[in-house]
């Protein structure tokens, strides 16, 4: 009598097996994927917030001390600081000081450097400095300081230059009076993703947009956004 053949293992997924296999990987992937999504718009809205705030300080800032405020935002470093000046500052596009960079100069300064060097590049220093306090020690939390993880300054569009800037150092300024620059700061992270702050010249107030805006339209008075028809 014969005996009965061992039955074979079938050592193999099937194809079921193996839909199911890359489907789990697949809702993984995506998962992980919205996950870090998430947390670098979390980040840049975080970071969003704080130029939002350091914005209104600057304005108020402005007011109370009769002081000129200034943002200024360093692209190599990512960094913002708050720096004030008791002097009188004029904006100088970069056409007029006949450099890459626009700037806030001291209107004396900038008048005697173009009588006593009338053909060599204008380049004035700048009139502000670090805020302080009533004993001349510098407040270390108006600093230069990092704008958050991973975060970047994209870009800065100001009136007082003529292109949005994109590296070295740049300013939005808050004068005594209650008047700013009608500013938009963009923010970016590795994504590329892009959050804009922007500030109202009359008010400073600031409103965020998530993406890379433009000021191509006009404000009403209530400081909302007006579609230009």
């Amino acid at each position: 009598m014969l005996g009965r053949a061992p039955s074979r293992t079938n050592a193999g997924f099937t194809l079921i097996e193996v839909i199911l296999v890359v489907a789990i990987i697949a809702v993984v992937v995506t998962g992980a994927t919205f996950g870090l999504g998430a947390i670098t718009r979390t980040r840049l809205r975080s970071s969003a917030y704080k130029v939002m705030s350091a914005a209104r300080f600057a304005y108020n800032r402005s007011l109370t001390q009769g002081t000129t405020t200034r943002l200024l935002f360093d692209f190599d470093k990512d960094t913002m600081a708050i720096e004030e000046t008791y002097t009188p500052v004029t904006l100088a596009t970069n056409e007029q000081l006949e450099s890459d960079e626009g700037a806030a100069v001291d209107p004396w300064d900038l008048a005697r450097a173009r009588l006593e060097q009338p053909l060599t590049p204008i380049e004035p220093t700048s009139p502000f400095q670090p805020i302080t306090n009533q004993s001349g020690k510098v407040l270390d939390r108006y600093k230069a300081k990092p704008l958050g993880d991973g975060v970047s300054v994209h870009a800065l569009i100001t009136p007082h230059e003529t292109d949005s800037r994109t590296e070295g150092d740049g300013a939005v300024y808050f004068f005594p009076g209650g008047l700013t620059e009608h500013a938009v700061i963009q923010l970016s992270d590795a994504s590329e993703t892009v959050y804009s702050i922007e500030i109202h010249p009359l008010t400073g107030n600031a409103r965020i947009h998530n993406f890379a805006y433009e000021p191509l339209d006009e404000l009403d008075d209530d400081g909302e956004v007006e579609d230009s028809l």
